[in-house]
């Protein structure tokens, strides 16, 4: 009788009726708990509480078998199919994991270690591997449930992984407990000491140095012990603020190990970290003898940089910030460094998920958070003194070059994607976990898209990375030789108002200010603050503009809500539109499809523009230090903080561009001024070749000139060995 109980508990989706199935208060799937899972691609992973309630802060003990067949085929019901291979099959400590990923989600993450005998029996614990992963005890079910397209976190381990001394490894599989389906789960390793991980040794004293090394975790001040910085956080005017702290968690030791050991322990690693942070208070704080290169793996912290700014995590700095470093005995001893290094962890709110914190932009820094908001948790002050450092910047640029042309190029970006949406998909897992917990077509926290299916989520994600990485390339990478852009004149009747004084009295020169009672101003009517005469100006970028007619409508104003097509005088070709824009009443954001010639038009694609008044420049506006004049005195301002920015679309190199259709979303007040093309490098001479005809083949380039991976399809600079380039469309 047992053995055949057993079997059932280990079976998929005997309904929530079940006598044995979780009760709700062990959050069930509430919207279809009978999901009949037959067959699929993905490992399964049953768990077997016997009807316990899984607990927050206990563990207890429950039974985890992991299926797994060679075959790729994997089977619900064990026991029509009893001959399956388990990867695992053994006991395990199981708890609920996580802090807004637990408290927010109706479908809940679980940490669990794996046991060589029940928590009742003494508990011990047992490394296994899982599923190809290292041996280790200590494992967590990721539950992707905010993140409807469920591979954010996965997405930016995989990329990660070429540049990292260690980023978790991480398999989809979904889960039944006691019975009950519950739907698509991430198997994942954690930041931890094991050997296959960071690798850390224990404590110890060795000739009067403690020998063990230290993981840390830059979040909240809720653990039983923690470390509180001395040194504040830079508040919004750059000066410190004395209101916030920046704490450090104990992750290796953890603080309640800490407890039970020397305080000689918990006093060098509290050290440890204030002797890296003092580096950074130096008056020769970028000294590599004595400054910050001193404590710190600087290309580790370069590579924790890009992939927070890649993924715009807006967690990024502040949280679930994991480092950890090697004693200065072990470093020395086997070759190690022995400075701090960091590493990647939660990612699930990141890349345009989230709604709140800008969390959805993609032309702004995380970095300077603390700049935009006064959240509890911070960035701490080094940032900003690391990107203060042009020798740290000038390897911040180098490496994102490095990243374009490997694991960060388009192509591999999107295969990425491709590789891991098929496995969700092509064996139905998506649509088993949809039919449970109903995530499509409504908003969860912090959603600030809601697609209406698996596809919307993707295509979302593809075109905001596409967004974000034009913005990191404009910024971090050098502009090829051949870079060159020429502005785009706007059609007869394409704006629709006056906002620029060329002459005073001012109102007589527009016909609308730009904020109630101000606008800009031409240097015809004062030099300081004023726009050229001529209208021609260059952005920060190189991206050269041609403002409008200033005794005609110069610019196009996009009202609420409302669709409007902008066409260009003449169709051109290009790989990149950009727009020289502003907004007042604080920042807006709009959604622009670009339309070609042959009728065609593009996927919407959306763009933030911040607000015109700018206290604290974040040196990438285009335009900056622009004064005001009051329209109705012709007062002019005594400030010089106004700017127009820039904003970048990805645009088919193959076809003409006409125009684009604009659409306020939210936001404040908008208004476009200029357009302009990335000039392609040859308008002519467009040859049909593969992707393997040319062996001469040097690299491949974007229309704009950056390089990119060998390319599937689309048009392509290609450059030869013997130093000639042509146009290509590669098929």
């Amino acid at each position: 009788m047992y053995k055949r109980l057993f079997s059932v508990l280990f079976s998929a989706a005997l309904g929530c009726t079940t006598a044995i199935a979780q009760r709700a208060d062990n959050y069930l799937p509430t919207n279809n708990c009978n999901v009949k899972l037959t067959e699929t691609n993905l490992p399964i992973a049953f768990i077997n509480v016997g009807g316990k309630t899984i607990q927050r802060e206990e563990r207890i003990t429950a039974r985890l078998k992991i299926i797994n067949n060679k075959d790729g085929k994997n089977y619900g019901d064990t026991i029509a199919h009893p001959n399956q291979l388990a990867d695992y099959d053994g006991y395990i400590a199981l708890k609920y994991r996580g802090n807004t990923s637990f408290t927010s989600s109706d479908k809940k993450p679980y940490g669990f270690k794996t046991l060589a005998q029940t928590l009742e029996a003494g508990g011990k614990k047992q490394k296994v591997k899982l599923l190809g992963m290292g041996k280790d005890n200590d494992w967590a079910f990721l539950a992707p449930y905010s993140d409807k397209s469920m591979i954010r976190d996965v997405l930016t381990f995989e990329l990660g992984r070429p540049y990292f001394g260690y980023t978790p490894h991480s398999r989809f599989v979904e889960i039944v407990i006691d019975g009950t389906y519950y739907g698509v789960y991430i198997l994942s390793e954690r930041p931890g000491k094991g050997m296959s991980r960071l690798n850390l040794n224990d404590p110890g004293s060795d000739d009067g140095d403690l020998t063990g090394d230290y993981h840390v975790e830059i979040d909240r001040n809720d653990e039983v012990i923690y470390y509180t910085s001395p040194y504040r956080p830079l508040g919004k005017d750059g000066q410190p603020n004395y209101q916030r702290s920046v704490v450090y968690q104990y992750d290796d030791p953890d603080g309640e190990d800490l407890q039970k050991m020397p305080a000689a322990n918990r006093e060098a690693i509290d050290k440890a970290i204030n002797d890296m942070e003092t580096s950074f208070t130096l008056d020769n704080y970028t000294d590599p003898e004595v400054g910050y290169r001193k404590y710190i793996n600087t290309t580790s912290f370069i590579d924790y940089m890009l992939s927070t700014e890649f993924s715009f995590n807006i967690d990024g700095y502040r949280l679930s910030t994991h480092l950890y470093k090697y004693s200065d005995t072990r470093a020395a001893k086997e070759g190690l460094d022995n400075r701090w290094q960091a590493t990647l962890w939660d990612f699930n709110i990141a890349y345009g998920n989230a709604n709140y914190n800008d969390g959805n932009v993609t032309n702004l820094w995380q970095y300077d958070f603390n700049s935009r908001f006064t959240d509890d948790q911070q960035v701490p002050f080094w940032w900003k003194k690391l990107l203060d450092d042009p020798a740290f910047m000038a390897e911040v640029q180098a490496r994102w070059k490095e990243y374009r042309q490997g694991a960060y190029s388009d192509a591999n970006i999107e295969a990425k994607i491709n590789e891991l949406t098929t496995q969700l998909t092509s064996g139905g897992a998506i649509d088993r976990n949809e039919q449970a917990w109903k995530m499509f077509g409504r908003w969860v926290w912090p959603n600030y898209y809601v697609g209406n299916s698996y596809a919307d989520e993707i295509n979302y994600l593809k075109q905001w990375i596409h967004r974000r990485v034009a913005f990191l390339d404009m910024k971090l990478l050098p502009r090829d030789a051949d870079f060159k852009t020429a502005p785009l004149t706007l059609a007869d009747g394409a704006c629709n108002a006056d906002i620029i004084v060329e002459a005073t009295p001012a109102a007589s020169h527009v016909t609308r200010s730009i904020d109630s009672w101000r606008t800009f101003y031409t240097k015809a009517v004062r030099d300081n603050g004023g726009l050229p005469n001529d209208g021609k100006l260059t952005s920060a970028a190189k991206v050269d503009y041609q403002l409008g007619d200033y005794a005609k409508n110069n610019v196009v104003v996009v009202q609420e809500g409302e669709h409007r097509r902008i066409n260009f005088a003449t169709p051109q070709r290009t790989g990149y539109l950009y727009l020289l824009t502003t907004s007042t009443s604080g920042a807006s954001q709009l959604s622009v499809v670009l339309n070609y010639a042959d009728g065609t038009v593009s996927e919407a694609q959306t763009i933030d523009v911040r607000d015109w008044s700018v206290t604290n420049p974040q040196g990438d506006e285009a335009y900056p230090s622009l004064g005001y004049i009051e329209t109705s005195t012709d007062k002019l301002s005594d400030r010089f903080r106004y700017c127009l920015f820039e904003n970048s679309l990805i645009a088919d190199a193959s076809k003409q561009l006409a125009g684009f259709t604009v659409t306020r979303i939210s936001g404040g007040q908008a208004y476009i001024f200029a357009a302009s093309r990335v000039v392609p490098q040859s308008e002519t001479g467009i040859a049909a070749v593969t992707g393997s005809q040319q062996p001469t083949i040097t690299g491949y380039y974007t229309p704009d000139g950056m390089k990119t991976s060998r390319p599937t399809s689309g048009l392509y600079i290609v450059r030869y060995s013997d130093g000639t380039s042509r146009k290509v469309v590669v098929k």
